[in-house]
């Protein structure tokens, strides 16, 4: 790529996002919800609903709040690919999978680095600056094409 071509680096610190909040919550209500209702042994009802309640603190603590050590911190887009920094300070290189999605509200970076190890960003309006959700946004729709 020539000089005039690249881009510089784009740096995305996300925080927590109410809106994922809200829809993660909805959606573990939802499978309450319909757990409930279900013809099981009781002794089964309450080990799937312990298994949903478990699930939402575990997605809550790590992707939602991100205080786990392996929660990312920060991500930086440059001409070498992805570098993800996480709560623990490790550092690694990806690149970007062809599945990621880009939406209006909603942009979800899926990122790889071998065959088996994925990572994904999911980042809305209120979890990045809107501006920096913009310039992310058109530059997954030019690496796409």
């Amino acid at each position: 790529m020539s000089d005039h071509h690249r881009q510089p680096p784009l740096t995305i610190r996300p925080v927590a996002s109410m809106r994922v909040l809200v829809f993660v919550s909805v959606i573990h209500a939802a499978a309450l919800a319909v757990l409930f209702p279900l013809p099981l042994p009781w002794w089964l009802t309450l080990g799937l609903a312990a298994l949903v309640v478990g699930d939402l603190a575990y997605v809550v603590w790590a992707r939602v709040l991100g205080r786990a050590p392996w929660s990312i911190v920060q991500a930086t887009w440059n001409d070498n690919g992805w570098t993800l920094i996480t709560n623990n300070g490790r550092s690694q290189q990806l690149r970007l999978a062809a599945s990621t999605y880009v939406g209006v509200d909603l942009v979800i970076v899926n990122l790889r680095a071998g065959l088996l190890q994925r990572r994904s960003l999911v980042l809305t309006p209120d979890n990045i600056d809107p501006d920096q959700l913009r310039r992310l946004r058109a530059r997954l729709r030019l690496a796409a094409s």
